[in-house]
């Protein structure tokens, strides 16, 4: 905090308030003159009113300036906290006494109020930001980190930004000489060998997107399994936006609730936030929370959406979406749901495919601030050019879109597209910088989208492992198996042919079922009760953590969509009747080798 002028020894007065070595005392008119009522037993000033802006709204904070037996503290208060002179208590201690009696505590905020327009004449005013990434200032498009603004034409330390403690590691040092700034790049790039392209292509995509003033689209997921070193290699990354955010220091973890990392992801625009360790719970319970922290941050940040809040009197508060770009090291899949899968790009990382002697050098280049440095001339360079840079970065990400679709990857592309839009980004500012030549350059950029159209192609399996109507096959199957379900013969209650692989036990006669019937099965064919077998499945899914998350007829329209019905009785008629042990049903209509499907269908 900027230290200001020395409160003078003598007593200053303001109106009816005195301040001298006793603390602060008014001067309370009477017919007889004044007479001194002892307010409090400390001095304060306000030293500042700032106005702290996270992007999404301003709010007033007071600095404060106290002397209390000698000692001196400096500190902020909200504005709307400090008439209510709760905070002498939180910031000097307990031997801060704002005296008893009837509107005595409003005399106290009134008097440091006026005490300290008499002191400094007028109170000065100044704007903190309280979020990373772009914003227009005075002197053109800025990027904000805890340093200050870069700027077109170098680093701007008047603008402040305040981060807060946790968040203070964001901080990019001033762009030096164009030598080091070139060295700085090369380091950059140099991490792409420490590990399979599979990889390091995505992360270091990430990173290059996530300065570019438009919102992030997917969020790359390296996972693998523990002693792969992937929370390493993403702390690469993480300290392209402060040397010090190393393994030991990353700022998120799924440990944390939904919402601490929403506000952590609004925090900081334009920036990657890694989200380290999600990883398998014991808990069925955490298993869920976990899940839905996932599902509703990642979707968040696809979405570009926020929660809608209410302050107390029940006006709406500014919405917050994530405006990071997320990174996440896991030892789990993402949470089963389709949509969400397709919102990230799986990547696994497998033990011994990483370069530990080229590993240990890029670390040493991020402890050392180059990995920051190069980022500190890539957002100058980018800021040389606003405020054309935005739809220029719109038209590009459609062609790069358009392309992956084209190259039959349709349910990936804009995935492919913005990380590829950070590859291409960044080789351009490499190439102007002259850290690589347009060769290199041409190079680097067909590794980049090849690796990232490869692995766009083994997407497909996680999306298909997260779609309900697989989810709901997989349960149904692993209930028979595991005796906690059975199908009956399509004439009755009794065993089917075959009727081992139907859930019924066969070291006995006759035949006895294993739990619930949620179904009938005739040679090739099953028939499922809809509403046993819904029920059944969603029981099993829950119990795993990951729900299936569709009403019961969105699944069915679900099962038809992927041709996996055998027959129906037409549109908005998924079931058909079919005579089970004398008594007409509706059922669902599944092939033998459908109810087996297991995610290898045809969509």
């Amino acid at each position: 905090m900027t230290e200001p002028q020395q409160e003078p020894e003598e007593p200053l007065r303001a109106g009816n308030y005195l301040l001298d070595h006793r603390g602060i005392t008014w001067l309370k008119p009477g017919s007889n003159g004044p007479t001194e009522t002892p307010l409090a037993n400390f001095g304060a000033m306000i030293a500042a009113d700032v106005r702290l802006d996270d992007g999404a709204k301003s709010r007033h904070v007071y600095e404060i300036v106290a002397r209390l037996n000698g000692r001196k503290a400096q500190f902020t208060v909200p504005a709307d906290r400090f008439r209510a002179m709760n905070w002498p208590a939180e910031h000097l201690g307990a031997e801060a006494i704002v005296r008893p009696g009837m509107g005595l505590r409003d005399h106290v905020a009134v008097a440091i109020q006026e005490l300290s327009g008499a002191r400094y004449g007028v109170i000065r005013t100044r704007r903190v930001y309280a979020h990373t990434g772009w914003r227009e200032l005075p002197g053109g498009h800025g990027y904000l980190t805890a340093s200050g603004a870069m700027m077109a034409d170098g680093l701007d330390t008047g603008v402040t930004v305040d981060l807060g403690p946790a968040l203070s590691g964001y901080e990019l040092p001033d762009v030096s000489g164009t030598a080091d700034v070139r060295a700085a790049i090369r380091a950059s790039l140099a991490v792409l060998d420490t590990a399979p392209d599979s990889v390091t292509v995505p992360l270091l995509g990430a990173v290059y997107r996530a300065p570019l003033p438009l919102l992030p689209d997917c969020a790359p997921w390296l996972y693998g399994q523990s002693g792969t070193l992937k929370t390493t290699l993403s702390a690469l990354a993480q300290q392209h936006f402060g040397a010090g955010l190393d393994a030991y220091s990353l700022p998120g973890n799924w440990t944390s609730t939904a919402n601490m990392l929403e506000i952590q992801a609004f925090t900081l625009a334009g920036t990657l936030f890694v989200v380290d360790d999600y990883s398998p719970d014991v808990s069925t319970i955490e298993a869920r929370k976990r899940a839905a922290t996932a599902d509703r941050l990642l979707r968040g940040s696809a979405n570009h959406t926020g929660r809608g809040r209410l302050n107390s009197d029940s006006s709406m508060r500014p919405v917050k979406p994530p405006r990071a770009q997320i990174l996440t090291s896991a030892e789990d899949l993402p949470p089963a749901g389709q949509s969400l899968r397709a919102r990230v790009m799986v990547s696994e990382l497998t033990r011994g495919t990483v370069h530990l002697g080229r590993l240990s050098a890029a670390q040493g280049t991020a402890d050392s601030g180059q990995l920051a440095l190069a980022m500190s001339g890539y957002v100058r360079h980018l800021a040389s050019r606003f405020p054309a840079l935005l739809c220029d970065l719109k038209t590009r990400l459609t062609v790069h879109r358009d392309r992956a679709r084209a190259g039959g990857h349709p349910r990936v592309a804009l995935n492919i597209a913005s990380l590829f839009l950070g590859w291409e980004q960044w080789l351009s500012y490499a190439v102007a910088a002259g850290a690589i030549d347009t060769g290199d350059a041409g190079q680097l950029y067909e590794r980049a989208w090849k690796a990232l159209c490869d692995l766009g192609a083994d997407q497909g399996r996680y999306q298909r492992d997260a779609s309900p109507a697989d989810a709901y096959l997989r349960a149904l199957g692993a209930l028979v198996a595991s005796g906690g379900a059975h199908l009956a013969s399509l004439s009755g209650d009794g065993a089917p042919s075959g009727p081992q692989r139907w859930g019924w036990r066969t070291d006995q006669y006759p035949y006895a079922p294993r739990g619930e019937c949620i179904g009938w099965t005739d040679g090739d064919d099953v028939y499922l009760d809809p509403e046993t077998a819904y029920k059944a499945a969603m029981q099993f899914t829950v119990k795993s953590g990951q729900p299936l998350g569709v009403g019961k007829y969105a699944l069915h329209q679900q099962l038809n969509a992927r041709h996996l019905l055998a027959t129906t009785e037409g549109p908005g008629r998924l079931t058909v009747r079919r005579a089970v042990g004398g008594r007409t049903r509706n059922v669902l209509h599944l092939s033998a080798a459908g109810f087996d499907a297991d995610g290898d269908s045809d969509e």
